[in-house]
């Protein structure tokens, strides 16, 4: 990866950290996660996504074509948040998608019948949320970089595989903690 292209993807990663916050909590993550070994655990878990994006963009031929570095923080976190709320109302409509949708009924059957006492409302509100905050994470992170890579066919061969599972798994994680998250900070809050 040539300087000046590692440099426009360590800017977009950087803006990508505050992306996730925004994404899945509408806020900076210290402010919502108030235990420090969960804290950190987020915090593990979104470096080595990032990481894995970074090698990810490189192998797609990615570059970033905002490559200003932001004047400070603030104006870092306002557009990631702005990026954030395009992504999500983009999900929301790919929620209302055919092929989608099947899924997400599918997934609400499956997840019924595995724990019939939760109640099939409780794990559709569950699935429903999780999907739309993977959605969005994709449109935020990948989908963007997907549309303007220089190699696209990189994304079927071994390794570009590879670090889509590598994403997926840890996109997964990070959805979950900041589900439990919200959980257990809405159970204080109320």
């Amino acid at each position: 990866m040539k300087d000046d292209v590692k440099r426009s993807v360590i800017i977009k990663n950087l803006r990508n950290w505050y992306i996730i916050d925004s994404v899945l909590f509408n806020d900076y993550s210290k402010k919502v996660i108030k235990e420090d070994t969960v804290f950190n655990e987020y915090v593990s878990l979104k470096s080595a996504l990032l990481s894995n994006l970074f090698e990810y963009y490189d192998i797609i031929g990615y570059t970033p074509t905002e490559n200003e570095t932001p004047k400070n923080v603030n104006v870092l976190q306002e557009s990631a948040s702005k990026i954030a709320l395009k992504c999500k109302a983009i999900s929301s409509k790919l929620l209302n998608k055919t092929p989608i949708k099947e899924n997400i009924k599918n997934l609400i059957v499956s997840e019924s019948k595995k724990n019939p006492k939760l109640g099939q409302d409780k794990v559709s509100d569950f699935i429903i949320q999780e999907k739309f905050l993977q959605l969005s994470l994709d449109n935020a992170l990948i989908g963007l970089p997907l549309m303007e890579c220089k190699d696209i066919d990189e994304t079927t061969k071994f390794k570009g595989k590879i670090l889509e599972e590598a994403h997926k798994m840890m996109r997964d994680s990070l959805v979950r903690l900041a589900m439990t998250c919200k959980k257990i900070r809405s159970r204080h809050v109320s």
